[in-house]
């Protein structure tokens, strides 16, 4: 099941788009072995990989298919001297979330996973290994991008979405799902499949964008959300810890709530034309819709 499940994600590999940033990608096995020689990687707010035998021609070589691969949503990266500054400085959400996690010797999985940024950042903590889930072709060729540099053997780009997660066969010791499940129509069926993929004792971090309010309801956007169309359920606070423990989850604690500002979601050359200024109102108040903008509150339960 699981490998006719692959071949039919992976066919968007084939489309002619998809072919031509293979394409790009691909020039990375030009570059000489002496100049990837003495490679270090330092992880930090930013994703570095120091090479410093690298050539000017190799740096533009590399310049060019990273900007290839445009747009780099969540990030930072730094390959030697070329900085990639992502829309989402993804560095603020790891770090209010970092304290949280203990991956030490741990079976990792992050749902939806974009171009495994947050996988680079739980290297430091040494898990078992890491295995990201996301159905976006382009997420895993800019994953493929970094890891040809990086090259670490404990962490996995799976092209599978969330309801791939239950043919996996693997019981993880954590799981993340950050920014997936307002993007859901059945976001219980989907906390259920998490817990289900988890060890007994077994810890998951949500987080999802909500609504003000104390009551147990949810915002069901027409339209759209943010300018998002696939958005489908935004939950109180309330409502977003009921969901969980509906499925079963326990000990939940809710880590924080924060609005998204412009210094964590904004445009820059490596990003879409439009970003978080462009999806809310003069305000900054709502969103170009009139509903609440975008905070989101971040859960950790155990199974």
């Amino acid at each position: 099941m699981l490998q006719s499940i692959r071949a039919k994600r992976n066919l968007a590999l084939s489309f002619k788009n998809n072919i031509a940033l293979m394409q790009s990608l691909e020039l990375l096995g030009q570059i000489p072995k002496e100049e990837l020689e003495g490679a270090s990687l330092r992880i930090g707010d930013f994703i570095e990989v120091s090479l410093p035998a690298l050539s000017k021609d190799t740096q533009t070589l590399i310049y060019n298919v990273a900007a290839s691969l445009i747009p780099w949503r969540k990030g930072p990266f730094k390959i030697h001297h070329l900085t990639i500054d992502s829309e989402w400085n993804s560095a603020i959400k790891y770090n209010l979330l970092e304290s949280h996690l203990n991956l030490q010797n741990k079976i990792v999985g992050d749902i939806g996973c974009n171009n495994g940024y947050y996988m680079f950042r739980m290297l430091s903590q040494n898990p078992r290994y890491i295995v990201g889930l996301d159905p976006i072709a382009l997420c895993k060729l800019q994953f493929d991008f970094m890891q040809f540099f990086i090259n670490d053997k404990r962490i996995k780009f799976e092209l599978l979405g969330i309801e791939d997660l239950p043919f996996l066969g693997i019981s993880f010791d954590v799981l993340l799902c950050l920014g997936v499940l307002y993007h859901k129509k059945s976001p219980l069926d989907c906390i259920k499949m998490i817990y289900n993929a988890l060890k007994q004792g077994g810890e998951a971090i949500f987080d999802s964008i909500i609504i003000p309010g104390k009551e147990a309801i949810c915002l069901c956007p027409k339209g759209s959300y943010a300018k998002m169309k696939n958005v489908y359920f935004i939950p109180t606070l309330s409502t977003f810890i009921n969901w969980l423990e509906q499925c079963g989850f326990k000990e939940i604690k809710h880590i924080a709530t924060l609005k998204t500002e412009r210094l964590e979601q904004r445009k820059t050359p490596w990003s879409n034309k439009e970003s978080l200024e462009d999806f809310l109102d003069s305000t900054f108040k709502q969103t170009v819709e009139g509903y609440p903008a975008p905070q989101r509150a971040y859960l950790k339960a155990r199974k």
